[in-house]
């Protein structure tokens, strides 16, 4: 939720001056003092007036500048509210002018922001998307990601373009850090999405409470007549039901009754058939080409956003059947092995076992896991992932996914502790290395899932990074083998 600010009016406020990074700045721009986790813009203020920035937002004003340059600092309670109310204004509201469909949760958003993209192009709602993988501005033209959700001022600037370019909606994949940092400020949602939630990302939140309820406020950006989206199945998603204010509450779920509910699921190593019952509009059959159980979860989350008394059925029914996976995502190979390879995300606890069991499902002779863990993060999961890599497999090959700058070693060591009387694993650290052992040992009806890094084409080691493609490179092995 916005604050209040005591803002003077900037007549020179426009949509290129406006900057939180000092090395951005450039003569006449307004720089805000924003404080973050890592960097406090309050630290920077020196360098953007060096730069020939015109005003500044702050917090308070540093000392040595108390008698210098004082008539350039514009005091406010909040220069994270600050900006994000000039970006609002800069831009025209651009989210007040677009059907925005927010998604969070600790698994799934990316599938989910991809589906509803799909449905409401289906539907004649000419969309864009933001998102892990790939954003969507103009025309159908995507561009690569480079953080799940941006800043409150590239998002505004973001959707004025989908907006300039004639688009009707936009579906946002929105991290627990976006909201705890303030990135979706100022954004109104017609619709918030809980997907479900596991531990993750508990080295930045340090607890499951401080995640929760950083995942919680999505909720304040609805608009007036904006509904929440919540998984029926996960009880302590559905625990925030009572204390949302919403003017609309849709649940979906499998298991448990929901205002959506998946019914007569059938899993095949090609897709999944299903039927989808709506509450109060009726029940139409699914036969998608997405991979297992979360994916119906994907799908029942991304088809409550369209949910009306006059709902087209037949139209979301075409939307989910000619969607494919996207980049990363439970993604096959393509081969003419009489193996199956796939590449996959799953990048936490509760994600690797969401996969496996999926892929297990489908009763492979052998099921073979590549996988390691990031450096510089979470270092709880790593026992836990090994753990569940090695009990859900017939062989695991532990090895590099993006050290970062901690030891590669010692990455592997963490994992290796989950995995303890278990025989059915191997360590091989080369990324490449492993992929290639994993595809060579494959045979008739086994099933390779090589995960962590998806649509990821590149490896961070260290102080570089390098190119690197796992689809590439488990391509590159089945060409070694005359598979491609």
């Amino acid at each position: 939720m916005l604050k209040k600010q005591k803002m003077t009016k900037i007549t020179k406020l426009d949509k290129t001056n406006i900057k939180t990074d000092s090395r951005k700045v450039t003569p006449g721009d307004i720089f805000f003092a924003v404080k973050g986790s890592v960097y406090d813009g309050h630290d920077h203020i020196q360098e953007a007036l060096k730069k020939g920035a015109s005003a500044v937002y702050c917090e308070k004003i540093p000392g040595n500048f108390e008698k210098v340059a004082r008539e350039k600092f514009i005091v406010c309670e909040d220069t994270k509210s600050a900006i994000a109310l000039a970006a609002k204004d800069v831009f025209g509201d651009p989210s007040g002018k677009l059907r925005v469909h927010g998604v969070t949760g600790t698994n799934g958003k990316t599938t989910c922001v991809f589906l509803i993209d799909a449905i409401s192009d289906v539907l004649g709602l000419r969309s864009g998307f933001v998102s892990t993988v790939f954003t969507k501005e103009t025309a159908n033209k995507l561009k690569r990601s480079t953080l799940t959700t941006p800043d409150v001022v590239t998002l505004n600037r973001m959707f004025a373009e989908m907006v300039a370019d004639g688009k009707k909606s936009v579906a946002l994949e929105i991290s627990s850090h976006a909201l705890s940092q303030g990135r979706i400020l100022g954004i109104a949602l017609d619709s918030a999405v809980f997907t479900n939630i596991t531990p993750e990302h508990l080295d930045y939140h340090k607890n499951m409470q401080a995640y929760f309820n950083d995942k919680t406020r999505i909720f304040k950006n609805l608009k007036p007549r904006g509904a929440a989206i919540l998984n029926a199945d996960d009880f302590v998603v559905m625990s925030i039901s009572t204390k949302i204010k919403a003017s609309k509450l849709i649940s979906f779920g499998i298991k448990e009754k929901a205002n959506i509910r998946a019914e007569n699921l059938r899993f095949f190593s090609n897709g999944t058939e299903f039927d989808i019952k709506v509450e109060g509009v009726g029940t139409v059959s699914i036969k998608t080409k997405l991979v297992g159980e979360f994916n119906v979860y994907n799908i029942l989350a991304a088809v409550s956003v369209f949910v009306a008394p006059k709902m087209d059925l037949t139209a979301i029914k075409k939307g989910i059947e000619n969607f494919s996976a996207p980049p990363g995502r439970l993604d096959r190979v393509k081969s003419h092995a009489p193996f199956k390879i796939f590449i996959d995300y799953a990048h936490t606890p509760d994600a690797l076992k969401n996969v496996l069991s999926a892929l297990k499902r489908l009763a492979p002779r052998k099921l073979i896991c590549v996988f390691g863990c990031g450096g510089d993060r979470d270092k709880s999961k790593r026992p836990v992932m090994g753990r569940l890599a090695s009990e859900l497999s017939d062989l695991v090959i532990i090895t590099n996914d993006n050290p970062r700058g901690e030891c590669a070693k010692s990455i592997l060591d963490d994992i290796e502790k989950g995995m303890a009387g278990k025989n059915n694993y191997s360590i091989i650290e080369p990324r490449r290395r492993a992929i290639h052992e994993a595809v060579s040992t494959a045979g008739e009806r086994d099933i390779v899932l090589i995960a962590g890094k998806g649509h990821e084409n590149y490896q961070i080691m260290q102080n570089e990074i390098l190119p690197f493609d796992d689809k590439k490179v488990a391509e590159e092995a089945l060409k070694k083998m005359g598979y491609c």
